[in-house]
């Protein structure tokens, strides 16, 4: 596991198949939303779920002094749960790259948004690229800076990621911080990449 700050966002991250001490019975306590999404994923999936929810845990206790962690984690647009997880104090993302899980948590209701790719996925070089058939294709790293941005924004790829501008960072020490501007936006969205996992490359955003 690891770990970083920026600005007031708690960063981890883990790797599911090395998770020790989170079992699905911890999810109880977290709401039968999260025990009935559990079962219904399987193999790695399940047990980045299972990861992802003990670093959400974590995080939320580190910031709110509680120990209960009650997750909503509804879809707004089917009502299933499998949208973002949610509760009561604190804003969060999750990403998850193969076997890696990060999430971000920050206090407050203003929105946090994270992505985290492996830097060696030529695959998902090609799936990024698709994507902006109509434009130049970022790379890995670009490319995490525009999802975290979205998830930031909270519509997702209901907006088109082609249709995202990242305006570069001025000259401060780092982490420098680009300004993402969404169409449909009045505010922009500070994007920064942060120093995480090795092997990976991961950006938060906030709004």
């Amino acid at each position: 596991m690891g770990e970083i700050t920026w600005r007031d966002v708690s960063v981890a991250w883990a790797h599911p198949s090395r998770l020790q001490g989170f079992t699905a019975d911890d999810l109880v306590a977290m709401g039968q939303a999260q025990v009935d999404r559990f079962h219904q994923l399987s193999g790695g999936r399940a047990q980045g779920f299972l990861a992802g929810r003990a670093l959400i845990r974590d995080r939320v206790r580190r910031l709110t002094g509680l120990d209960e962690v009650v997750l909503d984690s509804r879809c707004d647009r089917c009502g299933a749960a499998h949208g973002r997880p949610t509760t009561a104090g604190v804003s969060m993302s999750v990403s998850h790259s193969d076997d890696l899980v990060v999430v971000a948590v920050r206090p407050g209701r203003e929105p946090v948004g994270v992505d985290v790719e492996a830097l060696a996925s030529s695959a998902r070089v090609d799936e990024v690229a698709a994507l902006f058939a109509n434009g130049l294709a970022p790379d890995l790293a670009g490319w995490t800076r525009i999802e975290a941005a979205l998830k930031a924004d909270g519509r997702g790829f209901a907006v088109d990621p082609d249709a995202v501008v990242l305006h570069p960072p001025s000259p401060d020490p780092p982490p420098r911080v680009w300004s993402a501007v969404l169409p449909g936006r009045a505010s922009t969205i500070d994007v920064v990449t942060l120093a995480g996992p090795p092997g990976h490359v991961l950006s938060v955003a906030i709004g």
